[in-house]
């Protein structure tokens, strides 16, 4: 989907606390009606704001909401180093920052703001939405709700040690995103290299993260906190990904007070392609629609 020309679109840097700032896109919608509501969207883990989501900010603002990408510090247009950092901690301090930036919007309803993940981000989206009892929805969509599940593979074994060794010696470790089966990568599943290549941009992905042991998700479990959200939360899985564990995914729907799991014939990439992509947003939109109100 091309953006309207009615749509705009604002770049602009968000500070840290660490001094570096965050890279961030701002769609508008192309007509005021009133303060309306705005999705806060984070990427996954290894992935940019550039990376396919843009697709999905264009239609959130064609319906008539702001749609905020960013991307994490050490990724993409942010600022950060080393380049490509993985850590988890950092991540999700750079979620809060972004939607309390968001908050402070002209045109933007505080009150309304909802939170969007793919992937990690997916995994993101529910503990922010767990943890910020002023969300008003949250959607995780083919999120990582459990990645002590994930890390049990071998090759993700292997990346765990040798950051524990790297941290030992008190230096950072790299190791490719994505590789074949058995790979000393993150993701050594089918999908995850052709899904990775597909789907990047120029000057966007790189098959390359930089892990240390204090940052490393192991130990990160969103599924275990999906109790505590209260906002409407939409969770939506897809029947071939071999990548995010489907349990985790099912169970962060289930435990939600106010929970709705949508199941789409997709594999961990499938929600980018053009041939679902209409389907898994228009069902996104749907849900905002039902639990939000804007002009």
């Amino acid at each position: 989907m091309s953006a309207s020309s009615e749509l705009q679109l604002s770049r602009f840097l968000i500070p840290t606390t660490s001094g570096d700032a965050c890279a961030a896109t701002l769609y508008c919608p192309g007509v005021e009606r009133g303060p309306a509501p705005c999705v806060v969207m984070g990427a996954g883990g290894t992935l940019t704001q550039r990376d396919g989501i843009p697709d999905y900010a264009e239609r959130f603002a064609a319906a008539g909401l702001f749609a905020l990408t960013f991307d994490y510090r050490h990724w993409g247009e942010s600022e950060g180093e080393p380049r490509r950092l993985l850590s988890v901690p950092r991540q999700l301090e750079d979620w809060r920052t972004v939607i309390s930036h968001a908050r402070d919007l002209g045109g933007v309803d505080p009150g309304r703001m909802v939170t969007w993940g793919m992937s990690s981000g997916g995994g993101h989206s529910l503990s922010i939405a767990a943890a910020d009892s002023e969300v008003a929805a949250a959607i995780a969509l083919v999120p990582m709700a459990d990645s002590l599940a994930f890390s049990l593979g071998r090759a993700r074994l292997r990346v765990t040690r040798g950051a524990l060794g790297a941290a030992i010696r008190q230096r950072t470790a790299t190791v490719p995103a994505a590789g074949p089966a058995g790979a000393r990568a993150l993701f050594d599943e089918p999908e995850a290299l052709p899904g990775f290549e597909r789907l990047a941009v120029p000057n966007g992905w790189h098959n390359e993260v930089t892990v240390d042991y204090a940052g490393m998700p192991a130990l990160y479990r969103p599924v275990r906190h999906a109790s505590r959200i209260r906002a409407p939360l939409l969770v939506q899985l897809g029947e071939r990904d071999a990548m995010a564990p489907r349990r985790a995914v099912e169970m962060s729907a289930e435990r939600a007070p106010h929970g709705e799991l949508k199941r789409y014939p997709i594999d961990h990439f499938g929600c980018f392609w053009s041939e679902h992509i209409d389907n898994v947003a228009g069902d996104q939109i749907g849900f905002l629609h039902r639990h939000l109100s804007w002009g």
